[in-house]
């Protein structure tokens, strides 16, 4: 059986959270996808519990000394700087067919439960450097030669917002809001 965990604070990155990309070489399903970048201090320890259970778990013993050498592929990237991320730190890609849940860190009134961020605002919310946790779920693989480990994505939490890691400005941050106006008047330009 899959090992589920919850991630600690993670750095949100290539998010495809609101439709499923295709995939690049155009075989196999789209699917929604992440990556998620943990800076150096991280307890991994829950990571590689996970990485070693869903290894051994389809692999049998054996896994271990595999992922240790390199003959099965870990999912935890520490080329993280050689991609623009911070000093020291690491990121896992995760990957799911189906949409995941997308919450808040606060709670909706009506449920007392976290807070699910609406459709239309997805790719606000959940942008390329805010700060999140996931529910992701290690399995292991093996198709067309290549073995290994990944993560497969459940849900996400946004926990807050870091810089922006496209350069790009928020919109309302961009431009200046005219006082003077109000819905209304736009109906009025030509």
């Amino acid at each position: 059986m899959s090992k589920k965990l919850i991630t600690s604070q993670a750095i949100l990155s290539y998010p495809h959270l609101d439709e499923p990309q295709a995939p690049i070489n155009g075989q196999g399903k789209a699917k929604y996808s992440a990556s998620l970048v943990f800076l150096q201090g991280t307890d991994l320890a829950p990571f590689n519990e996970a990485i070693v259970e869903a290894a051994v778990e389809k692999f049998g013993q054996g896994a271990i000394a595999k992922l240790k050498s390199g003959a099965l592929k870990s999912p935890i990237r520490t080329d993280a700087e050689a991609k623009g991320y911070p000093e020291g730190s690491v990121f896992i890609n995760i990957r799911s067919e189906q949409q995941p849940g997308l919450v808040f860190l606060w709670p909706d009134p009506k449920t007392n439960k976290a807070a699910i961020c609406p459709q239309d605002k997805i790719t606000e919310e959940f942008y390329a450097g805010a700060l999140i946790r996931g529910s992701i779920t290690a399995f292991a693989y093996d198709t067309n030669g290549n073995k290994g480990v990944s993560f497969g994505m459940n849900n996400l939490q946004k926990l807050g917002n870091g810089p922006r890691l496209d350069g790009r400005k928020a919109a309302e941050d961009e431009f200046e809001a005219d006082a003077s106006m109000t819905p209304a008047d736009l109906s009025d330009i030509e």
